[in-house]
């Protein structure tokens, strides 16, 4: 979605006059030393800190065209606080805000720091709601990606699912540490060889407010898939995986992905699946324990009528394993589906889905084969309120929200809410209407078409959500935004 660039123009230019109003130390923000709580909650009546983390390319980076930070406020009261950009080189800028009730503010991260080709966006808010994602376009409108920033800082994070296929794509490693105080990590690395350790990724020193622009491409070459596991001796870290193909891998790839880490590792973890059946889809598990695991891979399908039996793979220490969802059959005419990962064993389990959708007609020698990748890490987390935020779809493009519950016994309640913002022309689609109520049995879900804008959803029970968006640029998807009543690792 290489959406409306005029309004993020202004925003950003507000934000660059505000600079010189409103300009604060950069050596001394809000977010001091220490972790984050995970899956952080906002809601405007808690008058709660929060603390978001964007990470992402620039313009200057491969295959990359735009990179749009969103600020909204669903919230009745004026929000503000403090943005923090830094790039890979060490440069870094401060600078305050305000996001009206109601209201969205976006700006693009490449004009402070205009040499860099990654940069981190630390968002702070002194109290009440905001939610914050991105968007970034591929170069010529090839690929898009779509993500809510993280909420979490961690000593453990899991990239189930990379690759560094030679010719034509790029794995970056981004390393983010937001707080003054230095931190340590050591990287490791599973390629289609087996596990690869090096001196230059053990020890890896991440200065305080500072991002790390990790090269996997040249540090294990031509691997299929590779898998990175990152451990933090001192400090948290917030990590994430961007990924460029050009197209003429053997994979055949075309467009950008960036993904999120998985902040340690689960017993229990959820996915959804694909859209589209006949695409390439695939589950890509990660054993970053010291013991082999059993784990099963669980079909949830939304229609209830069809049950599939679980896939099953032992899982070795420090090893990984690439599921293909339909290389059996099994899933042959169930329609939509979501997945769930148990580790019968011991909790060391991360996971990732990894679609890869073919536009085009493949007998044709000029076609581009794959285009648009999307790696979605797994939720290890269920929540009671949830924020989603969509752009309006592309032209012949959809746009699609999953609910599931997650429990083993009792139904949620489920209200939906499409709130109220200040941009008329998210609220005012043509898209289907939201259904205000409905019901969701222990481990069942229900999937509908989802209208650009804000929705909130607030349920009885715990339960998950997640974001589809299909169109001509490939496909996205996102985990929505915990608000309240979250629950890690639901049972």
């Amino acid at each position: 979605m290489n959406a409306v660039r005029a309004p993020a123009i202004v925003a950003l230019l507000a934000l660059l006059i505000g600079a010189v109003v409103f300009a604060v130390d950069p050596g001394a923000p809000l977010l001091a030393d220490g972790p984050v709580p995970a899956v952080a909650e906002r809601s405007a009546s808690d008058g709660s800190a929060d603390v978001w983390f964007c990470q992402g390319p620039t313009p200057g980076a491969p295959g990359v065209d735009d990179r749009v930070v969103a600020l909204t406020n669903p919230t009745e009261a004026p929000v503000e606080g403090l943005i923090t950009v830094v790039d890979e080189a060490g440069r870094r800028v401060g600078r305050t805000y305000q996001v009206g009730a109601g209201e969205r503010f976006e700006f693009r991260p490449d004009p402070f720091v205009p040499d860099g080709r990654f940069a981190a966006v630390t968002v702070e808010v002194s109290e009440g709601g905001l939610l914050v994602d991105q968007r970034i376009v591929g170069d010529g409108s090839a690929g898009r990606d779509v993500e809510a920033c993280a909420t979490v800082t961690s000593a453990t994070w899991r990239h189930p699912w990379g690759t560094t296929e030679r010719p034509g794509t790029s794995a970056i490693l981004l390393l983010h540490n937001p707080f003054p105080g230095t931190a340590v990590a050591d990287i490791r690395l599973v390629g289609d060889l087996g596990r690869r350790e090096s001196l230059d990724s053990q020890g890896i020193v991440v200065a305080g407010r500072s991002l790390v622009a990790y090269d996997l491409t040249g540090r294990i070459a031509d691997s299929e898939v590779v898998s990175a596991i990152v451990d933090v001796r001192v400090g948290q870290l917030v990590t994430a995986l961007f990924q460029h193909g050009d197209g003429t891998s053997p994979n055949a790839w075309h467009g950008v992905d960036l993904s999120l880490g998985l902040p340690g590792d689960a017993g229990r973890l959820f996915l959804p699946g694909p859209t589209v059946p006949g695409d390439r889809a695939s589950v890509v598990l990660l054993n970053a324990g010291d013991e082999t695991v059993d784990v099963e891979v669980v079909p949830h399908p939304v229609s209830g009528e069809f049950t599939v039996e679980p896939f099953r793979v032992v899982l070795r220490a420090g090893r990984r394993e690439v599921l293909d969802l339909f290389g059996d059959g099994r899933l042959d005419g169930v329609g939509p589906f979501l997945i769930e990962v148990r580790s019968l064993d011991a909790p060391t389990v991360a996971a990732s889905l990894v679609t890869r959708s073919s536009l085009g007609d493949e007998s044709d020698p000029g076609d581009q084969g794959a285009v648009g990748l999307d790696v979605l890490s797994a939720v290890d987390h269920a929540a009671t309120k949830w924020w989603v935020r969509t752009e309006p779809a592309e032209i012949g493009g959809s746009a699609s929200l999953v609910l599931f519950n997650p429990a083993s016994a009792g139904i949620a309640a489920v209200d939906l809410t499409l709130l109220p913002m200040g941009d008329a022309g998210e609220v005012g689609s043509s898209a289907e209407p939201l259904p205000a109520h409905l019901e969701l049995d222990p481990g069942m879900q229900v999937e509908f078409a989802l209208p650009p804008g804000v929705v909130e959803v607030e349920a009885s029970a715990p339960v998950v959500v997640v974001a589809h968006q299909d169109g001509p640029m490939g496909r996205t998807s996102f985990v929505g935004t915990a608000a309240a009543g979250t629950v890690v690792r639901p049972s």
